[in-house]
């Protein structure tokens, strides 16, 4: 996922970990990842800047999206995600939690810069080798 959300048109900030840690103690807490990640999903799908995510918008960003994915987290049926909306989905989901434990490889809890990096290498090899035919 954070791959995905890195590789999103709008999401190219020049250091992704300086920008996640914002209270600059030289690691990423749950907290901070779950925040960034959230910002960036929004900051680089909802072009409008009306701080909702249409299904027109979520498939620019995403190309392959299935709208009964999107309809997951548009808890009023509406047909836009709001961020508290999507901030809900991926608390319920867990998703974050998860991604999170799998870029932490010491288990302590925070995010180093070179557990990043190293994730980050691993996920774009993976990306590159299934993109070969």
């Amino acid at each position: 996922m954070l791959a995905a959300v890195m590789a999103l048109p709008s999401c190219t900030p020049s250091n992704p970990f300086k920008k996640a840690d914002t209270n600059k103690d030289d690691k990423v807490s749950q907290a901070e990842f779950n925040r960034y990640i959230l910002e960036e999903i929004y900051s680089a799908t909802d072009t409008d800047g009306d701080s909702k995510i249409t299904f027109k918008e979520w498939k620019a960003a995403n190309p392959e999206a299935k709208k009964s994915k999107f309809k997951l987290p548009d808890d009023n049926s509406d047909g836009s995600v709001t961020p508290k909306e999507l901030q809900k989905y991926y608390k319920e989901e867990g998703k974050l939690v998860d991604l999170f434990k799998k870029i932490d490889s010491s288990s302590d809890g925070s995010l180093s810069h070179a557990e990043v990096e190293a994730y980050m290498s691993k996920a774009e090899a993976q990306a590159a080798k299934s993109k070969k035919p």
